[in-house]
């Protein structure tokens, strides 16, 4: 299965940047992947680490904006349909497929 982190974060302070730019280091360090701007996605092999990745995600929001998170399962997730652009080379590499073979 996968997560979706959606977020939309005032930046128009100081302030407000350092802590939009926190929560996106944050997601990048545990594991998420940009997709697009602001939408952020992570594998789960187990449907129950869904809640605790809402839990670590929640400890680090901040007080204004606004975020939103979504879990789909992988058959949805590569149902997804480009009407333009691609998929990047992280969603090519942790596709449905558990392991890679690499060929010299």
């Amino acid at each position: 299965m996968r997560i979706l982190v959606m977020y939309d974060l005032p930046n128009n302070t100081t302030q407000e940047n350092k802590q939009y730019t926190k929560f996106r280091k944050l997601l990048i360090k545990n594991g998420y992947s940009m997709i697009q701007f602001s939408v952020y996605v992570k594998c789960l092999n187990v449907k129950t680490k869904f809640k605790n990745e809402v839990k670590k995600i929640s400890k680090y929001i901040p007080p204004q904006g606004n975020i939103r998170v979504l879990a789909v399962t992988e058959k949805q997730y590569q149902d997804i349909i480009f009407l333009r652009g691609e998929s990047n080379i992280n969603e090519k590499v942790n596709g449905v497929q558990r392991y890679i073979s690499i060929k010299d």
